[in-house]
C-alpha cells in the first residue's frame, strides 16, 4: 500500500469510525482501525459488537492519490493521537514490511506494528441484506434522531427502552422513543419506499452517533434493514448497527386524547426561561402557571432562594392550570424542537403534558410525566 493523503481529509474520516472503536475489548483486533487502500480510494473501518462505521476517501488526486493498494489494520489509539499532532498538511502512508504501516509527514516518520486485515470483521459479516429498504434526506433524518434520541433510556434494566423505534406501514414511518417518564414521536412521509412493512428498534446511542456524523444536509441516506442488523448509507459513509431484540411497549393509551387548557408559546423566549428557573429548582423540579396572558414559570431550593419568570402567551384556550415538571427533561425536548412557537396541552394534574411545535407540516409529538409536589 503506498497513498497520498491531505491531514485534514485522514482526520475527518479517523474521527467518523473512532467513535465504533472496542477500546476495552478483550479482542485486540477489534481496537484497531481497518485501512484499505484500492481504486476508489481509501475506507477506514471500526467495529464492536454493537456498531461498525466505515468511511470512504475516494480517490480524487487531490486529498487521496492510491499509488499501490493494499490494507491492514494499526492501533486505533496511537494512529489518531499522533496523526492530530502532525504539522505538515500532506502525509504518506505506506506499507514498506509485512503488518508494519509506515507514516511520513514532513520531516516526522511513524512506524506502527499492524494486524492482519483478512482478520477484520466485514462490514456485511457474511449476511445477504433483504429488499427492506427506505430512503430520506439526510437533515431530515438528523433532525428527527436528535430530537428521539434524547429521550430513549440509559437506564440498562430496561434494554428495550434504550433503543428508538422505527415502524413502517406503506409510505409512513413512525419512530418512537420514550424512558418511561418523557415520550417523543414523530411520523414521516415516505415517497419513494419500497417495502410493505417495517418494524426495528435501534440503540439510540447508535443513533445519536450517527447523527453527529450526517453533516451534508442536501445529501440522500438508504437504511437497509434485516433481522438482526440495519445499515444506513450517505456519500462516502456507511454505518451499521445492531438490532435490539423484543417489543416496544405500546403509545396508544398514553397520549391523552383530550385535554383541558392549550397554550401556545414562542419557543425560544420559553426556553431562556426554563433555563433561567431550572438553576434554583430543587431536584430540578419547576412549577408552570398558567394564567390568563402569561405563563409564570417557579422554582425554590431551601435555605437558598427561589425565582419566578413569566413569558407572554401567543394563544390561549381553555382553563387556567398549574403542574410541575423535570426542567432538565423540558430543556433537552425545546432545544430540539426545530419551530419558532410549540403549544402545550394539559389534561390534568397526573396526565402528561403534551408539547407540540406549532407547524402543520410536523408530525411531531412530545410527552414529560408530571412531578407530583405538595
Amino acid at each position: 500500500m503506498l497513498v497520498e493523503i491531505t491531514k485534514d481529509s485522514l482526520m475527518d474520516a479517523i474521527q467518523y469510525v473512532i467513535k465504533a472503536v472496542a477500546a476495552n475489548s478483550s479482542i485486540p483486533i477489534l481496537q484497531g482501525i481497518h485501512i484499505q487502500a484500492n481504486a476508489d480510494g481509501v475506507t477506514f473501518r471500526a467495529s464492536n459488537t454493537s456498531m461498525t462505521i466505515q468511511s470512504l476517501i475516494a480517490q480524487d488526486g487531490v486529498s487521496v492519490t492510491v499509488h499501490r493498494t493494499g490494507a491492514i489494520v494499526i492501533p486505533s489509539r496511537y494512529f489518531h493521537d499522533i496523526i492530530r499532532k502532525f504539522n505538515d498538511d500532506q502525509l504518506i502512508l505506506e506499507i514498506k514490511e509485512s503488518m508494519i504501516l509506515s507514516i511520513v509527514s514532513g520531516h516526522s516518520q511513524l512506524r506502527l506494528c499492524g494486524m492482519d486485515p483478512t482478520e477484520f470483521p466485514s462490514f456485511d459479516d457474511g449476511e445477504a441484506f433483504p429488499s427492506t429498504k427506505l430512503r430520506m434526506n439526510t437533515a431530515l433524518l438528523r433532525s428527527t434522531i436528535k430530537q428521539l434520541a434524547l429521550v430513549a433510556s440509559t437506564s440498562e434494566t430496561s434494554p428495550i427502552l434504550t433503543g428508538v423505534s422505527l415502524e413502517c406501514r406503506n409510505d409512513c414511518l413512525n419512530l418512537i422513543a420514550t424512558d418511561g417518564v418523557r415520550l417523543a414521536y414523530r411520523a414521516l412521509h415516505l415517497e419513494d419506499a419500497t417495502h410493505n412493512s417495517l418494524n426495528a428498534i435501534i440503540p439510540a446511542k447508535n443513533l445519536y452517533e450517527l447523527s453527529k456524523m450526517l453533516n451534508k444536509a442536501d445529501d440522500t441516506t438508504e437504511i437497509e434493514v434485516s433481522n438482526n442488523r440495519v445499515k444506513f448509507m450517505t456519500t462516502g459513509l456507511k454505518v451499521e448497527s445492531a438490532l435490539i431484540e423484543g417489543t416496544f411497549p405500546s403509545i396508544k393509551n398514553v397520549i391523552p386524547q383530550s385535554y383541558m387548557c392549550e397554550i401556545t408559546v414562542d419557543t425560544a423566549c420559553l426556553l431562556r426561561a426554563v433555563e433561567c428557573v431550572t438553576v434554583m429548582a430543587s431536584a430540578q423540579v419547576i412549577r408552570l402557571v398558567a394564567n390568563a396572558d402569561t405563563l409564570k414559570l417557579l422554582s425554590k431550593t431551601a435555605d437558598v432562594g427561589d425565582i419566578q419568570n413569566e413569558i407572554p402567551l401567543l394563544e390561549k384556550c381553555g382553563k387556567e392550570f398549574v403542574i410541575s415538571l423535570n426542567g432538565k427533561f423540558f430543556i433537552d425536548i425545546l432545544r430540539n424542537i426545530d419551530c419558532e412557537s410549540i403549544r402545550l396541552r394539559y389534561a390534568g394534574k397526573t396526565s402528561p403534558i403534551v408539547v407540540l411545535p406549532d407547524d402543520s407540516l410536523m408530525s411531531t409529538l412530545f410527552l414529560i410525566t408530571p412531578v407530583m409536589t405538595r
